[in-house]
């Protein structure tokens, strides 16, 4: 069995950060342009891998992380805004954790991507697995309905972006939600 040529070491390449890297890409297809359409496939085939488990453990993750501390700043006498009750302060948390998973579905319904629909799905899933809340948390203040009611928002979003949530997926992933969520 022939053995594999280990490619070089790349220490420069290995400690880039997302942006560095972003750069260097941006680079390369510049000098290279006989390399865009290798990297619209790579680009395609990265987009389209996405598996609802570990979108909705992100949605779900993301939820259970936010702090205490965010509703504190945001509710009660608020300089400009009045009085801001706990459960108003909790929701607009929640809004604006789910939307960058939003923007991703967003992001991928306009490339026309399949995986769009599974990231709805993930979506939905990650907001379903945080129903039942520790007390005291962001999720709890913001009132038994929000996930219900958010994960409505995100079914919505769906269907206005002509994507498709079959009640299978819906059955297997929220079973104790309503038909409409």
């Amino acid at each position: 069995m022939p053995t594999r040529r280990r490619p070089p070491p790349t220490p420069a390449l290995d400690a880039l950060s997302g942006a560095e890297h972003t750069r260097i890409l941006a680079e390369l297809l510049t000098s290279h342009p006989e390399l865009r359409s290798e990297a619209e496939d790579a680009a395609r085939r990265l987009l389209e891998d996405a598996p609802v488990d570990a979108i909705a453990e992100s949605v779900a993750s993301a939820l259970e992380e936010l702090p205490l501390d965010a509703l504190a700043m945001r509710s009660g006498r608020i300089r400009g805004r009045g009085y801001v009750h706990e459960t108003d302060a909790a929701w607009e948390i929640l809004e604006e954790a789910v939307e960058p998973f939003l923007g991703d579905l967003r992001r991928r319904a306009r490339l026309g991507l399949g995986a769009a629909a599974d990231v709805a799905a993930g979506i939905v899933a990650g907001l379903y697995r945080c129903r039942e809340p520790e007390d005291g948390s962001i999720v709890a203040y913001a009132g038994p309905d929000s996930l219900s009611e958010l994960a409505d928002e995100v079914i919505n979003e769906a269907n206005r972006l002509g994507l498709v949530l079959s009640p299978d997926v819906a059955e297997q992933l929220w079973p104790d939600w309503s038909p409409s969520t």
